[in-house]
């Protein structure tokens, strides 16, 4: 049985979608979870589980596997240098670009809250690196 996308995966195709759309087409995951560790605090309408203080998030980590998996997310690895750290970092794929287009699951409040917090952060020097 198929499982079909919910509204945490639709909020983690559109930030996809947003932060290609400033020019960051490939993103690290620790970049993800550090995005949606600062916006669950603005109030967006879903939340995800992270532990204490912490920046990360497992729920964040299964979906983004999950959605590797169905196709709306294209995931690489980076090597730093020969023999280093593997870095993965992930894309939105046409299959998830049509399916934020067919499926309006995004309220207006949670889009604006996203988009807010990504321009303005995406001016920083260090949201790049």
């Amino acid at each position: 049985m198929v499982s079909r996308l919910d509204a945490k995966d639709g909020r983690i195709l559109y930030v996809l979608k947003v932060l290609k759309q400033h020019g960051l087409v490939r993103v690290r995951e620790s970049l993800i979870h550090k995005i949606f560790y600062y916006i669950t605090r603005d109030k967006l309408s879903v939340k995800f589980d992270f532990y204490d203080n912490v920046k990360f998030s497992y729920e964040i980590r299964e979906r983004l596997e999950k959605l590797c998996e169905r196709g709306y997310i294209r995931r690489i690895f980076l090597v730093a240098r020969l023999g280093g750290v593997y870095i993965p970092l992930y894309s939105i794929t046409e299959k998830g670009l049509e399916y934020l287009e067919r499926r309006e699951r995004l309220s207006k409040k949670d889009a604006r809250i996203i988009e807010k917090f990504i321009s303005k952060v995406a001016k920083k020097k260090s949201f790049r690196e």
